[in-house]
């Protein structure tokens, strides 16, 4: 695991990367999109567990944090989901340089599937392929179900509300899985297949920062990354 710091120097991003522990033929690479808030805590276990993983199995894997958040320069009060749309296309470039190679897979996991979603479609040509991990379907639901005291700020919330992934899917990369975790009447809607895998402990429990991981849904990624 190599610590690195990756984008301009006004927007200075705090990333992980782990090389290919073996390849066969040319360079694969992966960029991983982390959640948002609260659930970046919940989560960061397993996405540091599925990086090692995908390492392991021969990809190049790049994990950051968005300007703004965690390790990343910036203030909370200057983090939004635009910015970080514009986060995971440095993340693309850098990884792209660091492995030698012209296309990345984009996994993005809660908030962070959708900001994967929203550059998957804009930087099409940079995308080999795309997994959103139990992506938000409707913001208007996602925000009403936030704890309270939950620290986003008033301008990531109005982002976060216009979200609406069934009419986002137009012109997503040829190769995209969701994964889900849940099912919910809502994928119904989407218009393309959902995956759904069972995991004795979801990543949104708090259990997931110390203790149980949600080791199917990672295997299944893995499995149909190969």
């Amino acid at each position: 695991m190599n610590p690195l710091f990756i984008g301009t120097a006004e927007r200075r991003l705090f990333g992980l990367y782990e090389p290919a522990a073996a390849t066969r033929g040319k360079p694969r690479a992966v960029v991983l999109c982390y959640p948002w808030g609260v659930e970046y805590t919940y989560a960061h276990r397993s996405m540091r567990q599925l990086a090692s993983r995908l390492a392991a199995a021969g990809f190049h894997t790049l994990r950051f944090d968005y300007f703004g958040t965690g390790d990343s320069s910036g203030e909370v009060d200057q983090a939004n989901l635009n910015g970080a749309g514009s986060d995971v296309e440095a993340a693309i470039e850098a990884l792209q340089d660091i492995a030698g190679t012209s296309r990345v897979v984009l996994i993005g996991l809660r908030l962070g599937a959708n900001i994967a979603l929203s550059v998957a479609v804009r930087r099409k040509s940079a995308v080999e392929a795309l997994v959103m991990w139990d992506p938000i379907i409707s913001g208007d639901h996602y925000v009403a179900a936030l704890p309270a005291g939950s620290d986003v700020g008033e301008d990531v919330l109005r982002e976060i509300r216009s979200i609406d992934l069934p009419s986002s899917l137009q012109g997503i990369p040829e190769r995209t899985m969701i994964l889900v975790t849940e099912r919910l009447a809502a994928h119904e809607q989407l218009g393309m297949p959902v995956e759904f895998v069972s995991a004795a402990c979801p990543w949104v429990e708090a259990i997931t920062i110390s203790g149980a991981l949600p080791v199917p849904a990672m295997q299944r990624i893995e499995e149909w990354l190969r």
